[in-house]
């Protein structure tokens, strides 16, 4: 797989197959998060990796899926439920507040770079960041930011054209997927 057909069919998965994901695999994530561009070279952002089951699990507690799917079935289910988090922390000793756009070049790389391996994400802010660092001790210094949920997919999901309407909901398909309605590229790109 390119990296551009790893951008282009990644999706958010939502049910995840309970099948471990490699040491090596995890450490690359957190290479490629730490080597994404940040503002001023100041490094501040740290990466804790959570694969011991009984914490992914009280890592999941602490957070919400799928606001679009009001029914709740965004949320994985007992058995689909991310096997790894990377917590994307920010290190105040270093800096008191990262910039975001830090936050969101660490946490793309780490999606791209695992798309690549065949390992299904999603991205959550919608997270009780205080309760997660107190179940995982982590030092009053490292200050949860963002969570990316890592698995191998069990579901699929594909880009639907946007609606008429222009409403970008996604929403579960008839057969099964999980559609993502996306802008055409005529709709975003300018060229003069």
């Amino acid at each position: 797989m390119t990296i551009y057909e790893a951008m282009t069919t990644r999706r958010t998965i939502r049910r995840f197959a309970q099948k471990p994901i490699s040491d090596e695999i995890l450490e690359k994530a957190v290479n490629v998060a730490r080597l994404a561009p940040v503002g001023g070279n100041a490094q501040s952002l740290k990466f804790c990796v959570v694969k011991t089951p009984e914490l992914v699990s009280a890592v999941f507690d602490e957070t919400k899926w799928g606001m679009h799917l009001k029914d709740g079935s965004g949320r994985p289910k007992p058995g689909e439920l991310p096997v790894a988090w990377i917590l994307i922390c920010n290190d105040t000793t270093i800096k008191e507040q990262p910039m975001i756009h830090d936050i969101g070049a660490a946490a793309e790389n780490i999606i791209i770079y695992v798309t690549g391996e065949g390992i299904g994400t999603c991205w959550l802010e919608a997270i009780n960041r205080t309760a997660i660092a107190e179940i995982l001790s982590l030092p009053e210094h490292l200050k949860v930011c963002s969570a990316v949920a890592l698995g191998y997919p069990a579901m699929s999901s594909h880009e639907v054209p946007l609606p008429d309407s222009g409403a970008t909901p996604y929403y579960w398909g008839e057969d099964g997927a999980l559609c993502v309605p996306k802008r055409s590229m005529k709709d975003v790109m300018l060229v003069k």
